[in-house]
């Protein structure tokens, strides 16, 4: 099954929707939304979708599943350019679906999604910045994206250091490309503000992205089912770091652009352990590094029968997760 479901063919194409349509089969349905703090308080960029929210919930769930397709595309688009996975697969996607189903709160319309979008252009951006020393445009249009995104979901602003890390990763101390790469992370709260400063609305905006940023959440990851994946899922993960740093990948680019990934996750791991106002929503950002990486390690794996059962136990995960949503650990 997982020889199948990895090739880049058109079945495959034609087997992603049906497969998001099975995993949200229910949310389009009967549309259930769990609201959160930031969608009671929503940011700026966000307010526009919770108002399609709030007239339908049907709609909503639409308009979180074509975030979704939007965020596939550009995932695709990323691994053609850097050839991530050099074999011709199509089992991240799937992978990242998976990932992207596990929680209900991750398959109703949340703010991650479109934050999501724009850390991943701001990510392909620093990724074009390897060996490109005097390059401006780029960076700072990664500084931009990267503020957009904290303009959907305010934690996101956190991923702004990955902006100088994969700089100092990439090309050689250039202070021009630092400056440009702060003044695009800048850029979208000055104009921001500034438009809010002039409809009166200065003060509304500082304090909804303090509060968004500074929420006091008491929600715990007690989901069983979820944590039992998250725990299969990371020593899966173990082992295809291992994979790609002891002789996996040999180019020194695509090694630097998996080290960057690996911060990523790093940086959401750091996050939600010990910064109190991260909550597990913030884990969803994870999934992109996970699902690249454990793609990359099963698809070249020589044993055909791991492969399966690694797959099969990944789709059986994703099953539970769905039959049983609200089966809980008690601590």
């Amino acid at each position: 099954m997982f020889q199948f479901l990895q090739k880049n063919t058109t079945i495959n194409f034609i087997l992603l929707p049906i497969v998001i349509i099975l995993l949200w089969g229910t949310n389009l349905l009967h549309p259930l939304f769990i609201p959160h703090y930031y969608d009671t308080n929503p940011m700026v960029l966000y307010k526009p979708l919770m108002a399609i929210q709030n007239w339908n919930a049907l709609a909503g769930q639409i308009v979180s599943l074509v975030i979704l397709l939007i965020n596939v595309v550009i995932i695709v688009r990323v691994n053609s350019i850097t050839r991530l996975i050099e074999n011709k697969s199509v089992f991240f996607i799937f992978l990242f679906i998976f990932l992207s189903a596990s929680l209900q709160d991750y398959k109703q319309l949340n703010p991650m999604q479109p934050a999501l979008t724009f850390l991943i252009i701001g990510v392909q951006l620093l990724f074009n910045m390897y060996k490109n020393e005097h390059e401006l445009k780029k960076i700072f249009e990664a500084g931009f994206c990267f503020a957009i995104a904290s303009l959907f979901y305010a934690p996101a602003i956190y991923f702004a250091i990955l902006i100088f890390i994969g700089l100092g990763m990439f090309v050689p101390f250039y202070w021009r490309q630092w400056l440009s790469a702060l003044v695009g992370l800048l850029l979208p709260f000055i104009l921001v503000l500034s438009i809010a400063f002039c409809f009166d609305n200065f003060m509304l905006q500082v304090t909804t992205f303090y509060e968004n940023l500074m929420a006091v959440n008491a929600s715990h990851f007690t989901k069983l089912f979820p944590i039992a994946f998250s725990i299969f899922l990371a020593l899966l993960f173990i082992r295809s770091a291992f994979y790609v740093y002891l002789g996996g990948t040999r180019k020194v680019s695509t090694r630097k652009y998996y080290t960057l990934l690996l911060l990523f996750l790093v940086l959401v791991l750091v996050l939600y352990i010990f910064v109190p106002h991260v909550t597990y929503d913030f884990l969803f950002f994870g999934g992109i590094s996970v699902s690249v990486f454990i793609a990359n390690f099963m698809v070249n794996m020589r044993s055909k029968f791991w492969q399966e059962v690694l797959f099969i136990a990944i789709l059986a995960f994703t099953v539970l997760v769905q039959i049983f949503p609200l089966t809980e650990i008690n601590f």
